[in-house]
């Protein structure tokens, strides 16, 4: 509870701070504004070469400006609000006020400098602690993504831009996990009983261009308990592949719908037929970005169409694999179809309405004016 408080009232005192020196209300400190800023707290002057440690560790985006959540983030590691491995006591806000106290010229001279010396080794210390958990903390995400590092492709993030603007660098997620052992016999892919039977939901279509086809059978392996859980429906190649990578179960485990064309010979279009007649609930296509498409007409439509009909849909693999983790929700225990309404009910966009309301307007605005041209015909009658 004290920690709470304490917390609490950082955030307050930081807030206050930030809108103080925030000059003109722009929503960011810039680099002689957040100086003042420290300055202010501190009772001390910042040298340059500490706000470039400030800005390379806090500076989480990289702008050269801080907004309130990095300027926040930055003082709880300044105070030692976050320390809590630290055996000493960590400085307060208060702590950091030093300006109420007399000394004569000398001693003043040594106090500064010592005061100078304790806020340069307590920022030192907040951006080693920030690193150490920055660290700690990417660390467990790469463990958390091992098993779906060939679907996700990580990136280097410090590859520098400046040097060359078409720099690439993958990361070897695997490198950054101590124990991969523990995460390859992991499961996250556990079978468990749905709440619905794939007979009570509408489809889930699968499509995948040629050059994302070895990553979607990646991801159908992946998701394999899940995704027998639905319907499943996609162009020709993807259903191919669909039920080779379920031949092995039981007959009757795996459900499947109506199969469509490959894509550029009527695939897609069929889709779209099955989505507007309300067959199909959700879609993840995985789209490659890096080839052209003869059929790309009918990709947009039906792009299109699943934005007019509000379904679900996931078109990188990044987004379908977020997308895994909702459905499951919605399917285990009692279900949470709240989640999932697109394989219930037909939806539609909330501007569909109103696009309704104008062609209405046009049809009546047609229908006066072919009972104008009648009406001298009736006369003459």
């Amino acid at each position: 509870m004290m920690a709470e408080v304490k917390d609490e009232s950082l955030n307050d005192r930081c807030s206050d701070a930030f809108v103080r020196f925030d000059e003109g209300n722009k929503g960011v400190l810039n680099r002689s504004e957040l100086r003042r800023a420290i300055e202010d707290i501190t009772r001390d002057e910042i040298d340059l070469d500490l706000m470039d440690l400030i800005f390379s560790e806090f500076d989480k985006d990289g702008n050269g400006d801080f907004d309130a959540s990095e300027f926040r983030g930055m003082m709880k590691y300044i105070t030692g609000a976050t320390a809590t491995q630290s055996k000493r006591k960590s400085l307060s806000l208060d702590d950091l006020f030093f300006g109420d106290l007399s000394f004569d010229d000398e001693e003043e001279e040594e106090h500064r400098s010592a005061q100078k010396q304790t806020v340069k080794a307590q920022i030192e210390k907040a951006v080693t602690r920030s690193r150490r958990d920055s660290t700690k903390m990417l660390d467990g995400i790469a463990e958390d993504l091992y098993q779906f590092r060939d679907l996700l492709c990580v990136q280097d993030s410090n590859m520098d831009a400046s040097i060359d603007l078409n720099a690439s660098k993958a990361i070897d997620v695997g490198s950054l996990v101590s124990n991969k052992a523990s995460y390859e016999d992991s499961d996250p892919d556990s079978d468990f009983e749905s709440a619905f039977a794939p007979s009570d939901m509408r489809c889930l279509a699968l499509v995948s261009h040629n050059g994302m086809k070895p990553t979607m059978r990646e991801f159908v392996r992946a998701n394999k308990n899940l995704l027998k859980k639905f319907r499943l429906t996609g162009t020709n190649s993807t259903m191919t592949m669909l039920k080779e990578v379920f031949k092995d179960e039981p007959p009757g485990t795996v459900v499947f719908g109506p199969s469509c064309a490959s894509g550029p010979l009527g695939g897609d279009a069929e889709l779209v037929a099955h989505l507007v007649t309300g067959q199909i609930g959700g879609i993840f296509f995985f789209q490659d970005p890096m080839d052209s498409h003869p059929h790309r007409a009918d990709i947009d439509c039906l792009c299109r169409q699943v934005l007019v009909h509000n379904t679900m849909m996931a078109e990188t693999p990044t987004s379908a694999l977020m997308l895994t983790y909702t459905l499951r929700a919605a399917l285990q225990g009692k279900g949470k179809p709240n989640l999932i309404p697109s394989f219930f009910f037909s939806l539609q966009s909330p501007t569909v309405e109103a696009y309704k309301a104008q062609q209405k307007s046009v049809v009546q605005a047609q229908k006066g004016q072919i009972v104008s041209k009648k009406m001298p015909d009736k006369i003459l009658g």
